[in-house]
Protein backbone atom coordinates (compact mmCIF):
# COMPACT_ATOMS: atom_id res chain seq x y z
CA UNK A 1 0.00 0.00 0.00
CA UNK A 2 1.36 3.40 -0.56
CA UNK A 3 1.65 6.09 1.44
CA UNK A 4 -0.64 9.38 1.46
CA UNK A 5 1.48 12.61 0.62
CA UNK A 6 -0.24 14.19 3.97
CA UNK A 7 1.16 17.55 3.50
CA UNK A 8 0.06 17.30 -0.03
CA UNK A 9 -3.31 17.12 1.20
CA UNK A 10 -3.32 19.66 3.45
CA UNK A 11 -1.84 22.00 0.76
CA UNK A 12 -4.61 21.28 -1.33
CA UNK A 13 -7.02 22.94 1.19
CA UNK A 14 -5.15 25.95 2.64
CA UNK A 15 -6.85 29.06 2.64
CA UNK A 16 -6.00 32.64 1.30
CA UNK A 17 -6.22 34.05 4.57
CA UNK A 18 -6.26 31.95 7.69
CA UNK A 19 -8.99 33.35 9.98
CA UNK A 20 -8.83 30.13 12.58
CA UNK A 21 -5.58 28.14 13.20
CA UNK A 22 -6.38 24.81 14.78
CA UNK A 23 -3.19 22.90 16.22
CA UNK A 24 -3.41 19.21 16.80
CA UNK A 25 -0.74 16.58 18.27
CA UNK A 26 0.43 14.80 14.73
CA UNK A 27 -0.28 13.16 11.74
CA UNK A 28 -1.36 9.30 11.61
CA UNK A 29 0.95 6.81 10.89
CA UNK A 30 2.27 7.60 7.63
CA UNK A 31 0.61 4.41 5.91
CA UNK A 32 -2.80 5.32 7.65
CA UNK A 33 -5.45 6.39 5.05
CA UNK A 34 -7.54 8.56 8.44
CA UNK A 35 -6.03 11.90 7.78
CA UNK A 36 -8.05 14.73 8.61
CA UNK A 37 -7.41 16.31 4.73
CA UNK A 38 -7.69 13.14 3.10
CA UNK A 39 -11.29 12.70 1.37
CA UNK A 40 -11.66 9.00 1.51
CA UNK A 41 -11.68 7.95 5.04
CA UNK A 42 -13.97 5.01 5.97
CA UNK A 43 -13.24 5.33 9.88
CA UNK A 44 -11.13 6.72 12.71
CA UNK A 45 -11.81 10.31 11.44
CA UNK A 46 -13.03 11.96 14.85
CA UNK A 47 -11.48 14.99 15.00
CA UNK A 48 -12.90 16.06 11.06
CA UNK A 49 -16.50 14.59 11.77
CA UNK A 50 -16.59 16.45 15.29
CA UNK A 51 -15.43 19.64 13.91
CA UNK A 52 -18.06 19.69 11.19
CA UNK A 53 -20.27 19.17 13.58
CA UNK A 54 -19.61 22.18 15.30
CA UNK A 55 -18.99 24.37 12.49
CA UNK A 56 -21.54 23.43 10.31
CA UNK A 57 -24.29 21.68 12.43
CA UNK A 58 -27.28 22.79 9.85
CA UNK A 59 -25.47 21.08 7.10
CA UNK A 60 -24.64 17.43 9.36
CA UNK A 61 -27.52 14.75 9.08
CA UNK A 62 -25.54 11.68 9.46
CA UNK A 63 -21.87 10.43 9.62
CA UNK A 64 -21.93 8.03 6.56
CA UNK A 65 -23.35 11.47 4.49
CA UNK A 66 -20.63 13.84 6.06
CA UNK A 67 -17.77 11.71 4.72
CA UNK A 68 -19.65 10.96 1.95
CA UNK A 69 -19.50 14.95 1.08
CA UNK A 70 -15.87 15.67 2.75
CA UNK A 71 -14.34 17.59 -0.01
CA UNK A 72 -17.11 19.12 0.12
CA UNK A 73 -17.05 20.02 3.77
CA UNK A 74 -13.30 20.89 3.23
CA UNK A 75 -13.74 23.41 0.49
CA UNK A 76 -16.07 24.86 2.91
CA UNK A 77 -13.46 25.04 5.58
CA UNK A 78 -11.16 26.56 3.39
CA UNK A 79 -13.34 28.88 2.01
CA UNK A 80 -14.15 30.09 5.61
CA UNK A 81 -10.53 30.33 6.34
CA UNK A 82 -9.94 27.44 8.68
CA UNK A 83 -6.72 25.63 8.85
CA UNK A 84 -5.31 22.57 10.81
CA UNK A 85 -1.84 21.85 11.30
CA UNK A 86 0.09 19.40 13.22
CA UNK A 87 2.19 20.40 16.31
CA UNK A 88 5.03 17.99 15.63
CA UNK A 89 5.22 17.14 11.72
CA UNK A 90 5.98 13.32 12.14
CA UNK A 91 3.52 10.90 13.78
CA UNK A 92 3.50 9.79 17.31
CA UNK A 93 6.40 7.81 18.21
CA UNK A 94 5.16 6.95 21.48
CA UNK A 95 1.82 6.43 23.11
CA UNK A 96 2.62 7.12 25.99
CA UNK A 97 2.34 10.65 27.36
CA UNK A 98 4.80 11.94 28.48
CA UNK A 99 6.99 10.38 25.64
CA UNK A 100 4.07 12.74 23.04
CA UNK A 101 5.03 15.70 24.86
CA UNK A 102 8.95 15.42 24.27
CA UNK A 103 8.09 14.83 20.68
CA UNK A 104 6.03 18.08 20.80
CA UNK A 105 8.33 19.84 22.91
CA UNK A 106 11.07 18.83 20.26
CA UNK A 107 9.34 20.35 17.71
CA UNK A 108 8.08 23.60 19.34
CA UNK A 109 10.85 26.08 17.58
CA UNK A 110 9.70 24.41 13.87
CA UNK A 111 6.34 24.95 15.17
CA UNK A 112 6.84 28.38 15.86
CA UNK A 113 8.07 29.29 13.08
CA UNK A 114 5.29 27.79 10.93
CA UNK A 115 2.91 29.16 12.46
CA UNK A 116 4.33 32.51 11.84
CA UNK A 117 4.46 31.78 8.40
CA UNK A 118 0.66 30.87 8.47
CA UNK A 119 -0.62 33.98 10.35
CA UNK A 120 -1.34 37.12 11.07
CA UNK A 121 -2.04 39.15 14.47
CA UNK A 122 -5.65 38.43 13.35
CA UNK A 123 -5.70 34.95 13.46
CA UNK A 124 -7.22 33.15 16.13
CA UNK A 125 -5.12 29.83 17.23
CA UNK A 126 -7.15 27.07 19.09
CA UNK A 127 -4.89 24.08 20.39
CA UNK A 128 -6.04 20.59 20.37
CA UNK A 129 -5.46 17.92 22.66
CA UNK A 130 -4.07 18.28 26.49
CA UNK A 131 -0.33 17.63 25.11
CA UNK A 132 -0.29 20.24 22.70
CA UNK A 133 -1.69 22.67 24.85
CA UNK A 134 0.49 22.17 28.00
CA UNK A 135 3.41 22.64 25.74
CA UNK A 136 2.58 25.26 23.46
CA UNK A 137 0.64 27.43 25.01
CA UNK A 138 2.83 29.55 26.65
CA UNK A 139 5.48 29.87 24.31
CA UNK A 140 3.01 30.52 21.47
CA UNK A 141 1.81 33.36 23.98
CA UNK A 142 4.76 34.84 24.77
CA UNK A 143 5.32 34.71 21.12
CA UNK A 144 2.53 36.91 20.34
CA UNK A 145 0.23 34.87 18.98
CA UNK A 146 -3.88 34.72 19.52
CA UNK A 147 -4.20 31.76 21.35
CA UNK A 148 -7.61 31.05 22.05
CA UNK A 149 -8.13 28.89 24.79
CA UNK A 150 -6.81 29.25 28.28
CA UNK A 151 -7.87 25.75 28.90
CA UNK A 152 -6.82 22.50 27.25
CA UNK A 153 -9.63 21.29 24.52
CA UNK A 154 -9.48 17.09 24.31
CA UNK A 155 -8.62 15.30 21.16
CA UNK A 156 -12.18 14.09 20.22
CA UNK A 157 -11.54 10.60 21.23
CA UNK A 158 -15.09 8.30 21.85
CA UNK A 159 -15.26 9.47 25.62
CA UNK A 160 -14.76 12.99 24.69
CA UNK A 161 -16.79 14.26 21.65
CA UNK A 162 -19.43 15.90 23.33
CA UNK A 163 -16.63 17.69 25.35
CA UNK A 164 -14.90 18.63 22.52
CA UNK A 165 -17.86 19.61 20.79
CA UNK A 166 -19.37 22.20 23.49
CA UNK A 167 -15.83 23.78 24.30
CA UNK A 168 -14.83 24.19 20.34
CA UNK A 169 -18.29 25.89 20.11
CA UNK A 170 -17.24 28.12 22.98
CA UNK A 171 -13.89 29.03 21.43
CA UNK A 172 -15.37 29.51 18.07
CA UNK A 173 -17.85 32.49 19.62
CA UNK A 174 -15.02 34.27 21.33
Amino acid sequence: MEAINFEACRKKYKPERIRHLFIAEAPPEMDSKRFFYCEQVQKADNLFLETMRVLYSNDFSDIKNLRQRKGEFLSKFQEEGFYLIDASDEPMKDKRRSKKKKQIEDSLQTLIKKVRNLVDKETKIILICKTVYEVCHDELKSEGFNILNETPIPFPSSNHQIEYRKKLKTLLRK
